[in-house]
């Protein structure tokens, strides 16, 4: 029996000629972590195929604070909901009256949190619109 194996330079070349296939283009662009050519995707987002993500073009280091404040609440909207799910599975067990009014307060206080997160989110710049993840 013949032993095959796939190189992952391989599957990185299968993945990016399926995403082409699919409307994505490739650019003159290279993903600033591994070097392999970024798509562009059809949404207008740039990809990296090998890191599996995709990636930011900026154009200044403004921009580019731009985009990591960004993140950054991205970030933090991310861990107010992983704080939210806790207390709400904290109060599905809890039997105290005054537990559960210390748990209720809580969740109102982080989805007041989130949800005003969530606005300044998406009244972003244009500029941030089309970027996602890292300075070339």
């Amino acid at each position: 029996m013949v032993n095959v194996s796939v190189s992952s330079r391989d599957l990185v070349a299968k993945k990016m000629a399926q995403l082409i296939r699919t409307g994505a283009t490739l650019t003159n662009y290279t993903c600033p972590v591994c070097g392999t050519p970024l798509l562009k995707l059809k949404t207008g987002e740039y990809y990296c195929a090998n890191c599996d993500r995709p990636v930011v073009i900026v154009r200044s280091d403004a921009e580019e604070k731009e985009v990591m404040i960004r993140y950054g609440l991205m970030d933090i909207r991310d861990t107010l909901y992983e704080r939210l799910m806790m207390i709400n599975n904290e109060l599905k067990e809890a039997k105290d009256i005054d537990r559960i009014n210390e748990l209720v307060k809580s969740m109102v206080l982080i989805l007041e949190a989130y949800d005003k997160i969530t606005q300044i989110i998406s009244q972003g710049s244009p500029k941030t619109e089309a970027t996602k993840i890292e300075r070339k």
